[in-house]
């Protein structure tokens, strides 16, 4: 049977409530059966050794793929080995389930980038994309300001999402509480394994 299923990777270092209403939107304006929740193996754009743990992101991301039943986990990219390019995984995903229509979902500044992607067209021709725009007081953003001429097929109504997993990683290192920016699992499972400097 035909499924239309999204795909939402990411570092989720950690994943975090903007990160949920991205996986919200799209999932209700896409109509999608379900969305994968895909954490990065080797992020091809950031330092390896900046990065949690694969366990601890693969576990954090699980924990997320629970808050909706559309929702699902999939863990290929940790498997592999070498840097997490998004095409190899949706030539994956094709091969494991070619009954799927893909859409690949993702925030407005990773789309600002999208020309230093991997090969770029080939993803354009795997799969649909879908793009979480913010707000137009946000425009004025730098990063936010692609530089390709690239159009996604679908603009997801966004609004302002003013926190990033790095902004949380400071705020626990300062030792400042983030219920409100992570589920209560994910910051319980933080606190549990003293992750981003906990103690």
């Amino acid at each position: 049977m035909t499924m239309r299923v999204g795909v939402f990777g990411g570092t989720f270092d950690p994943p975090h409530r903007a990160h949920l209403r991205v996986a919200l939107t799209a999932c209700d304006a896409l109509r999608l059966d379900q969305l994968l929740w895909i954490p990065a193996g080797q992020p091809p754009h950031k330092e390896e050794s900046g990065v949690s743990a694969s366990l601890h992101r693969a576990e954090m991301t699980r924990l997320m793929s629970e808050a909706d039943p559309r929702f699902g986990l999939d863990l290929g990219e940790l498997a592999g080995s070498g840097p997490s390019w998004t095409i190899l995984t949706l030539e994956r995903l094709r091969r494991e389930h070619p009954q799927w229509d893909l859409v690949l979902v993702m925030g407005e500044d990773q789309w600002a980038s999208f020309s230093t992607w991997h090969r770029p067209n080939d993803i354009l021709a795997m799969a649909e994309v879908a793009v979480y725009r913010r707000p137009p007081t946000d425009v004025a953003r730098a990063p936010d300001h692609p530089t390709h001429d690239y159009l996604p097929d679908y603009w997801l109504p966004g609004e302002g999402l003013s926190h990033t997993s790095t902004m949380i990683r400071d705020t626990l290192r300062q030792g400042k509480p983030v219920d409100h920016l992570v589920l209560p699992s994910v910051a319980a499972y933080i606190r549990q394994h003293h992750l981003y400097g906990l103690s």
